[in-house]
């Protein structure tokens, strides 16, 4: 299982930070199937959070996670990277852009 941290602006300029606690790399298929891209074709904010209530875990980060993922879903645009927690300082932060794995997954997904 694989954790990511996902931050997101709503289409309604709403700033939320949430957990999608399964399969979250994007090879895995299901967090850009099943929540990503239904996520982009959404413009309401109310569409947005239902589908997110319904695979993450709300208003939470975990220190376990392996990636974050940024979505801006005013601008349409996801941003993939490794995750990193510092124990020492008790803070996260965003390692590494690994936004190509995702553009690759994409690229793979639409040529079928």
């Amino acid at each position: 299982m694989t954790r990511s941290n996902l931050h997101i602006k709503l289409s309604n300029g709403k700033s939320i930070i949430c957990v999608a606690d399964s399969s979250s790399a994007p090879e895995q298929g299901y967090i850009v199937e099943q929540i990503l891209l239904p996520l982009l074709s959404f413009n309401d904010s109310e569409q947005e959070m239902s589908l997110l209530s319904e695979h993450c875990t709300m208003d939470e980060r975990r220190t376990n996670a392996t990636y974050r993922y940024t979505i801006n879903l005013i601008t349409k645009e996801v941003k993939f990277f490794k995750e990193h927690f510092s124990y020492t300082k008790l803070n996260f932060r965003k390692g590494k852009d690994i936004t190509k794995r995702y553009d690759i997954y994409l690229k793979s997904i639409k040529q079928q």
